[in-house]
Formats: C-alpha cells, sequence, structure tokens
C-alpha cells in the first residue's frame, strides 16, 4: 500500500510542479539562455518576470540535479524579497520544498511547505493555496494518514470550485481514483484513473498523461490484469524516454519490473529493476532505490537466489531505515503537528478577533437599535394615546350630536305630527261645526215651520201628526246630536279626565239595551246580549256607556227591520273585549278607511236616519284613552262588527267595588 502513496505522492508532484514546463533535458538550457539575455547578464530589481525564470529553473532540475534546483531556488527566493514579489516568494519557498522531498529531507521539506502556505494565504492566491495544500495531503498519504490527506484534498477541490479553476478535474479525478483503491473499490478506482487520463489527454498535458497512465497500470496490476499493466507502463516509458524525465523514467521502470515478475518472467524483470535502481543512485532518489532494491529482492528470491535477495533486502531495509525510522517519523509528524497547531492557533485567534469585532459591532447596532425602537415605541405610543382620546372625545361629540339630532328630529316629526293633527282637526271641528249648525237649523226651522202652519189652521189633522212625528225624530237626532257634541267638547277643552273603576259589563250593556229597547222595536230590530259571566273591567264608567250608546245606536240605525244586533263579551288575557254586531247594510272600504283615521263624516240609517258624525270618533278616542283599541270589521251588504278593549279588572287585593 506504501508504494501506491509514494507513486500518488510522485504523481502529485508532477501535477504541482511540471504541469507547466515539463522537465525536459532541452528545457533548463533555454531557461538559462533566458537569464543570460538580460542586459549585462543581471537582474532587473524590479522584473517579477526573471524571479518567475529563476523558479522555472529550479522546478526543470527537479528530478535530475537536487543542487541545481537548490542554487535556482535560492536565488528566487532571495531576488523576490528584495523586490516584494510575494508570489514569487511563496513560489520559491514551494520549490525548495520540492528540493528537500527529493533528497529525503522531510523535516526541512515541511517548513518549506509551511512559509509557501503562510505568504500564499497572506496575499491571498488561491490557486498557490491550493498547490501547497496537495504537498502537504500527500505528505499525510506517505504517513498513512489518510484522514488529514481527504481533509486536506477537499479543501484543495473546493479552492479549485471557488477559484473557478476547472484546469485540475483531471487531478480530482486521479485523486478520486487513489482513495477507491485504498478502499478496494477497484471498478471505481479504474473508472476515475481512466476519466484523469482522458482529461490530461484533452489539456494537452503530456507529463501528467503519462502519470495517470501509470495509475490506471496500478488498478489493472491490482486486478491481476499484468497484460493490460504492462501495456499502460510501456507507453507512458516511451513517453518519459522521449522527453529524458528521469523520475518518471526510474520510477516507470520499477513498476514494468513488477509486471514482470508477476508474470514470471524474471530476465525482463531483473533487467528493468536494475535499470530502475542505478537510476536512482543516479539522482539521488532515496524513495525510488528502496522501491527497486524491493523489486530486486523479490525478483532474486522468486528465482531461489536467495543470497542475491538477502543482498538486495538489505539494501531496501538500510534506506526504509533512513527514510521512515521512528524517530525520524516521531521527528516528522511532531513537526507538522507543531505546524498544524500553531497555524490553527492563528486561525483562532484571527477568527475570534473578528467574532468579537463582531460581536461589539452587532451589540452596539442591538443598542441603538433598542434605543431608536424604544423611542419609536414611546412616540408611537404617545401617537396613539393622543389619536385614542382625540377619537374617542369625537366619537363622544359625535355621539352626543347623534343624540341631539336624533331628540330634534324627534320633536321635529312630532311638531309636524301635531301641527298635521291640529290641522286635521280644525278641518273636523270646522266641518263638524258645520254639520252640526246645520242640523241644528233644519230641526229648528222643521218646528218653526210646524208650529206656523198649526197657528194658521193651516195642516190637517193627519198631516200634524205625521210632522209631529218627523219633528220628534229631529228632536231625537238633534237630541243625539247635542248630547254627543257635549261630551266631545268637554274632552277637547278641558281633556279627557279619566276616573277609571270597575265596571260589570253585563250590567253596563243591559243598562244601555234596555235605553234602545222601544227605539228598536219601532224598527223592528232584535237586540241580544252574549256576555261572558263575571265580566268586569277597569275603566271610566261615562266614556264607556258614550261607547256602547253609540255602537248600538249605530248598529239600530243601520240594521233593515227584521235585523239583529248582538252585543258579545269575553276575556282575552289581560283585556276585555266587547263587539257590537248588527246584520245591517255594512260599510264600504272607504268608510272604513276613514274610521281608521278618526275621521268624523256623517250617513243616513236604513230608515233615512241622520248620524251625528260624532259618536265613532268618540268611540275611538274613549277607547284609547282607557289604555284600550277600537276597530271596525265591515263588508258592504252583509253588516259590521265594533270592536273595542278595555283593561281587565285589576286583583281585588288593589282596588274594591
Amino acid at each position: 500500500m506504501k508504494s501506491y502513496c509514494i507513486a500518488a505522492w510522485l504523481m502529485a508532484f508532477f501535477l504541482g510542479i511540471c504541469s507547466l514546463s515539463p522537465a525536459q533535458s532541452p528545457e533548463p538550457v533555454r531557461l538559462r539562455a533566458t537569464i543570460r539575455s538580460t542586459p549585462g547578464g543581471q537582474p532587473v530589481p524590479s522584473d517579477t518576470a526573471y524571479v518567475d525564470t529563476l523558479n522555472r529553473l529550479a522546478r526543470a532540475y527537479y528530478g535530475i540535479s537536487a543542487d541545481s534546483a537548490f542554487r535556482y531556488g535560492r536565488a528566487a527566493l532571495a531576488f523576490a524579497g528584495q523586490t516584494g514579489y510575494r508570489r514569487g516568494e511563496a513560489e520559491s519557498w514551494r520549490m525548495l520544498g520540492n528540493t528537500y522531498e527529493m533528497i529525503g529531507d522531510y523535516v526541512n521539506m515541511l517548513g518549506s511547505y509551511q512559509h509557501s502556505l503562510d505568504i500564499a494565504e497572506e496575499i491571498g492566491n488561491i490557486s498557490l493555496i491550493a498547490r501547497v495544500n496537495i504537498n502537504f495531503a500527500l505528505f499525510y498519504k506517505q504517513q498513512e494518514e489518510y484522514g488529514k490527506a481527504q481533509q486536506l484534498m477537499e479543501r484543495v477541490r473546493e479552492l479549485y470550485r471557488r477559484g473557478g479553476d476547472s484546469t485540475q478535474a483531471a487531478f480530482i479525478a486521479n485523486n478520486q481514483a487513489d482513495i477507491f483503491l485504498k478502499e478496494g473499490k477497484y471498478e471505481e478506482a479504474l473508472q476515475y484513473a481512466q476519466r484523469a487520463v482522458e482529461s490530461a489527454r484533452a489539456g494537452k498535458d503530456e507529463i501528467n498523461t503519462a502519470m495517470y497512465n501509470n495509475e490506471v497500470g496500478r488498478i489493472l496490476a491490482v486486478k491481476g490484469d499484468y497484460k493490460g499493466a504492462l501495456g499502460r507502463y510501456l507507453e507512458s516509458l516511451m513517453y518519459f524516454r522521449q522527453r529524458n524525465v528521469l523520475i518518471g523514467i526510474t520510477e516507470t521502470k520499477s513498476l514494468v519490473s513488477q509486471v514482470y515478475l508477476q508474470l514470471k518472467d524474471y530476465p525482463q524483470a531483473l533487467e528493468y529493476a536494475n535499470e530502475a535502481l542505478q537510476e536512482a543512485q543516479l539522482i539521488h532518489r532515496k524513495p525510488e532505490i528502496q522501491r527497486s532494491a524491493r523489486v530486486l529482492a523479490n525478483i532474486y528470491e522468486a528465482k531461489g537466489d536467495y543470497r542475491n535477495s538477502l543482498r538486495y533486502f538489505k539494501l531496501y531495509k538500510d534506506y526504509s531505515d533512513s527514510l521512515f525510522n521512528d524517530e525520524s517519523s516521531k521527528q516528522l509528524m511532531a513537526r507538522a503537528a507543531q505546524y498544524d497547531f500553531d497555524k490553527q492557533t492563528i486561525r483562532l485567534r484571527e477568527a475570534q478577533a473578528v467574532k468579537d469585532a463582531t460581536y461589539e459591532s452587532k451589540l452596539r447596532r442591538a443598542t441603538l437599535e433598542v434605543t431608536v425602537t424604544v423611542v419609536v415605541i414611546a412616540l408611537l405610543s404617545l401617537l396613539a394615546f393622543l389619536l385614542l382620546r382625540g377619537r374617542t372625545l369625537n366619537r363622544r361629540m359625535n355621539q352626543l350630536l347623534r343624540e341631539k339630532n336624533e331628540k330634534i328630529e324627534e320633536q321635529k316629526e312630532e311638531l309636524e305630527h301635531q301641527a298635521v293633527q291640529l290641522l286635521l282637526s280644525n278641518q273636523q271641528k270646522d266641518k263638524l261645526f258645520t254639520l252640526v249648525a246645520h242640523d241644528l237649523r233644519g230641526s229648528l226651522n222643521s218646528l218653526k215651520v210646524l208650529m206656523h202652519f198649526m197657528k194658521e189652521n193651516k195642516i190637517s189633522e193627519p198631516e200634524s201628526r205625521a210632522m209631529l212625528n218627523e219633528l220628534r225624530l229631529n228632536v231625537d237626532h238633534s237630541s243625539e246630536l247635542v248630547s254627543n257634541l257635549l261630551v266631545w267638547a268637554s274632552s277637547q277643552l278641558n281633556g279627557a279626565v279619566i276616573v277609571p273603576v270597575l265596571l260589570e259589563m253585563d250590567e253596563l250593556v243591559r243598562g244601555v239595551l234596555e235605553l234602545f229597547a222601544q227605539q228598536a222595536k219601532e224598527k223592528n230590530v232584535l237586540l241580544r246580549m252574549e256576555m261572558t259571566a263575571s265580566l268586569v273591567g277597569y275603566a271610566d264608567k261615562d266614556m264607556m256607556l258614550v261607547v256602547i250608546r253609540n255602537l248600538v245606536s249605530n248598529a239600530i240605525k243601520f240594521s233593515s227591520s227584521g235585523g239583529v244586533v248582538t252585543v258579545n263579551g269575553c276575556r282575552k288575557a289581560a283585556e276585555i273585549e266587547i263587539v257590537v254586531t248588527d246584520s245591517g247594510i255594512g260599510m264600504r272600504e272607504d268608510a272604513l278607511e276613514r274610521i281608521r283615521r278618526k275621521e268624523s263624516f256623517t250617513s243616513y240609517g236604513t230608515n233615512r236616519e241622520k248620524g251625528t258624525g260624532l259618536g265613532i270618533l268618540l268611540c275611538h278616542e274613549f277607547a284609547e284613552a282607557n289604555n284600550g283599541r277600537f276597530f271596525v270589521e265591515s263588508e258592504w251588504g252583509k253588516g259590521s262588527r265594533c270592536y273595542f278593549t278595555i283593561p281587565a279588572a285589576p286583583s281585588s287585593s288593589s282596588i274594591r267595588l
């Protein structure tokens, strides 16, 4: 598993280091020529391009010459510091870290990377931050700290996404393939590795295409497809040989030797493993020396040559101890942990400072908002109070005005009603006085003429008797008229003075019927009384006598010979109802309407008896004056029914007969 981590570590270095300028042998020559082309061969202090060229030279010598890589990286760092070129300074530190990795000095490697990351974060260079984080992530993979490595790679992915850098899709896919490979998900790992190759090839990134192609070969080898893996390795090896990329050649030959070992082609395996070891020793590449020695030990063991196998296994162990002895690992991890702690402490302090400043700002803002809110609420409350008070006063004033207006309107209506009533009353009085005067004048004239004829002896005895009979009728009518007139005048002039008493209604009605018995007999009209026993009312006796007399008189007057006049009486709840019914000629609707309007009018009975015009009006007024009601029902040709009610007698405990 460690071989896979280191292979991924190398691929990531090529992605972050060599993708911009492949490490081919003509490249250092070209870059040195660029430096010599500056005036006098001396750098211009403000020329950032000079620093970038030195960094590219350090990158070009990676895997070829550590001394040259160090010389150009340190020169770039010095000139970047003199010119204040912070991005160039950060890149110089990263190139030095790569070179320390090349010779296996991981402590100084971590220190260089940390310097680079600090500057990159200071200037906010997202691309450079991502590259340094890749270096740290691959270091954690080498130490088998996969959790930390994965966290850093997730951060790298987010940085590329935020920076809008879609060119790193191949690297991200290759990293995902490495994760699936460690989890034993070979199919998923193969898919992502092939996707990385396709992305790199589409971007014309030849060196990373070759490196990702090796990753596909590793996955095929783990799956047991050794021939497929061999094809991938040989394809990558051809590219590295053409461009003289020594570190790529060394690593790929080691991979080819491992496949030939699995295919049991030991001669080919030995040839490629020996070449890989020699080239690793040539470039002082300790990790590749370690891996090549391990492959040679395995090959000789498979051939049964245990002496050579032990020799190479001892070489492998020496380099393993040199690279990964316990004390060195502890020092590396402690250094890395200290960097993590220091960095996290700085970040936490900065975050806390920002949080405190934000809190103070929010607190001041909240205090201001609360103060403003309290003031606004107070002002709104005061305004609401004033508005409510004003509204209450307005409502009270409006209520008073409505009540005054209603009272004025009622008074107006009452005055208008009184005016109308007064007008109608005056009109009725004028009409009534005219009728009374006419009737009285007619009766007196008839009496005067009769007396004149009798004095002069101008009429015979029969004529005299007829005239006397007619005169008697006129006198009766005039007497009734005067009686009603006096009663009505008294009520109008003095006001109706009501003196309610307990009335035995059957006795009252019987007395009235006896009074009209002779008149009814002369007209051949039958009088009947149908009263409920012990019917006691509570009203003014004189007024009730006037009402009953007028109703019975009218009933007789408008009944034909052989007719029947019936007086009924009964109790209904708290009232006594009296009904005078006749079988006479009845009344038309216009007469009924005039009765409802309390208008006086005269009409003639069945024998040409003339009415006073006051009877029905008195019945109406006297019934209502005694807290009763009066109404008439009639149909022309079918008689009439005149109703009036009075209160029934109270309890015997409060009033005595």
